[in-house]
Parts: structure tokens; sequence; C-alpha cells
């Protein structure tokens, strides 16, 4: 049976729901495994950022202050490849940190988190419950791979089409920038164009494989609660004995569950506040460029323009999605642990014992949440009121 595909003792189940993720992670270095001050292996992740620092990032944020006053070529410089890359560096660096050893604080968090996932699997005995993870576990291989082929002909694309745009507009970068070199002569040109296509590839996998990480873990701790919801439901309130005890073990891992998510939330909401900023100006100057594209002179350019425009959008958008989702799905699964604690046969308690229901039914009103900075929390009404604005400012212009 297709549960049997996971199964502990053949195979890792965080290796089995991370799926592609894991590969590209330790290739470009943070993944989260133990590493230390004395490891090289610990700063492969170096390579990465230099690479996207030097040759997109730097070089765009340094030609903004000779194009200062140009706002279409101003429009072009934050459109796709420097907001996205800066972006790209900061997840690399704060999911690397978050998975590294540090002398002042004795812990790695991500390190923490998938060794708790992979003790939930090896506690799930029951037909059921390993059947909810393994299904959990294949969505979150799906999204994985979904997401980092749809980002890597996103890049495959541009180039394509920037390569054969080469013949009519000349000895020209894929991204502009300032260079402390000539980029028109041979080699310096075609090295230039490898660094910044190595430079893209990196900033979109580093991009995706956070985002899909992190839905990762949070649909993981859905499903736990969703397997806790159910053990609350079925509890059996006729012998006081083994009600307190399965009940103060139901508890315990409610209360676990919610560190879990915390930790992400403290550890990552920073990173989502600047994602969603950058993400917010990018559709932005999208826009402003697809609307310009109506009224250019050029009107050869207004397929391509309209056909990397909907690409690009697609995936900005999904993964916005893809934290308002798994955060309304948190969210939900959080509160109806309530409802389990009502359904459950309460009736056969005595006051004092059904007093611990109705604690535990307060307590689960204040449900985690996966925030973008403290500031807004990621459900499905942000999502809609992110699509709304997005989509009326388009139709108004």
């Amino acid at each position: 049976m297709y549960f049997d595909r996971c199964d502990t003792n053949e195979v890792s189940y965080v290796d089995y729901a991370c799926g592609w993720n894991r590969k590209i992670m330790k290739f470009i270095g943070i993944w989260p495994d133990e590493r230390g001050f004395a490891y090289a292996s610990s700063y492969r992740v170096l390579f990465l950022i230099g690479f996207m620092f030097f040759f997109i990032t730097l070089p765009q944020t340094i030609n903004l202050y000779f194009i200062w006053g140009d706002f279409e070529l101003i429009v072009e410089n934050l459109s796709v490849a420097n907001m996205t890359t800066t972006i790209a560096t900061l997840k690399a660096v704060t999911f690397w940190s978050n998975g590294r050893y540090y002398f002042l604080r004795k812990k790695r968090d991500m390190k923490i988190l998938l060794s708790r996932m992979e003790n939930d699997r090896k506690e799930a005995t029951t037909e059921e419950n390993v059947r909810k993870m393994t299904r959990i576990a294949n969505i979150s291989r799906r999204i994985t791979a979904g997401s980092i082929i749809m980002c890597n002909f996103l890049v495959f694309t541009y180039v394509t089409l920037t390569t054969l745009m080469l013949p009519y507009t000349g000895r020209v970068l894929y991204y502009h920038g300032y260079f402390p070199y000539d980029t028109s002569i041979f080699p310096n040109f075609e090295l230039t164009l490898i660094g910044q296509i190595t430079a893209e590839l990196y900033a979109a996998n580093s991009y995706t494989t956070v985002d899909t990480f992190m839905t990762m873990l949070m649909l993981h701790v859905c499903g736990q609660f969703s397997s806790l919801r159910k053990k609350l439901s079925t509890l059996r309130c006729e012998n006081n004995n083994n009600f307190r005890t399965d009940l103060a073990r139901i508890v315990e891992k409610y209360d676990m569950l919610n560190r879990y998510a915390e930790t992400i939330e403290d550890r990552f909401n920073g990173m989502l506040l600047i994602q969603m900023l950058g993400c917010t100006i990018q559709l932005c100057v999208q826009s402003y460029q697809v609307i310009s594209a109506f009224v250019d002179d050029n009107q050869g350019l207004l397929v391509i323009r309209l056909f990397f425009f909907a690409v690009y959008t697609t995936y900005v958008m999904l993964h916005i999605y893809l934290y308002c989702y798994v955060g309304q799905k948190l969210l939900s699964e959080g509160i109806k642990v309530a409802y389990a604690a009502y359904d459950c046969n309460w009736y056969n308690l005595s006051p004092k014992e059904a007093k611990n229901l109705t604690i535990i039914m307060s307590r689960t009103q204040i449900a985690s949440r996966i925030t973008a900075g403290k500031f807004c929390s990621f459900d499905h009404q942000l999502f809609g009121n992110v699509s709304n604005k997005f989509y009326s400012s388009n139709y108004n212009e």
C-alpha cells in the first residue's frame, strides 16, 4: 500500500517529505545538517551568496545611482532580478543562520524541528495516522516539485527570450548593472553572462526551496493538530484515571505543536515581511511595464512581455498563496481542537474534571499564526485583499 513507501525502517520521513528540497538545499549549502565552525561545508552557502551579490545585487544597486531620474530604467532595474535576488539572498542567510551552530545560542532551530518531525512519524503506530502523514508528505513533495520546475522554467524563459533578442539589442547583459570592467568585449561579456545566469539560478532555487520547506513544516504541524483533535474527540471519559493520563498527554502534545509553530514564526516573520514588501514592489513595477508595453511604439515585444508577466506574476502569487494557505490551515486546525473537546463525552465527567476541558477550549482560542513581521497574519483574507487590490489596480489603469 502507498503509505508503506515512507516506512521509517527504509527511508527517513523527513527526507521523503522534503523531496527535491533536500538535494537542492544540500547543493547550495543551506540544508540544516550538523555543522560547525571548523567544517568547510558550513560555508558553501557563501559561494552562492557571492554569485548573487557580485553579479546581480551589487551591480544593479550601484547602477541605481547612475540611472536615478530615469523612471523607465529604475522600473527595469527593480522589475525582476534586483528585488528577487536580494530577497533570495536574505532567505538563504536567514535559513542558514537558523541551521548553524552558535556558541552563544546552543541550539539549531531547523535541526530540532526536523527531529520532531521524524519522532512524530515514529510515534504514528495506527494505519490511519500513517496514511495521513504520508498523504501530507506527498502533498509537500508535489508542491516542492511543481515550484522548483516553475522557477527554473521562469529563468530558462527569461534567458532564452533575452538571448534571442541579442542580434537586435547588441551585446547587452541579461541584467543591466555597473561593473568595474568593460562588459562589451570578449571574454568579459560572455563570462559576465554566465555569472548572471548562475546567480539567477541560485536565486530562483534558494527563493523557492525556503518557501516550500517552510510550507512542508507547517503542513506537518497542521496534520499533527488534526490527529490530536481526533484523539481528543474520541477520548474515553468513563474511567477517571485513564482520562487524566490521556488528557495530560494530549495537552503536552498540543503545547509542543504550538512551540513548533511559534519557533517558525519567531525565526522567519522578519524575512516574510521583507518578502511581502519586495513582492509588492515587484508586482507594481511589472504591472507598469506591461501597461507601458501597450503604448510603446515597438509592439513586437508586447507578446513577449505579456507572456513573461503572466508566468512571473503567477509564480509570485502562488508563493504568497502557499503562505496564506498554510497560515489559514494552521489557524483553523488549532481552533478546531476546542470543538473536539466539546465532542468528547464530557457529560460523563465530574465538574472538576470537566473544568480541564474548559481550560483547553479557552487556550485554543489563542491559536498559532504565521505573520509578516507581526504586522499581518497569513490567511485567506490576506490573499483575497492582495489579489483584489492587484487586479483592480491593473483593471482601473
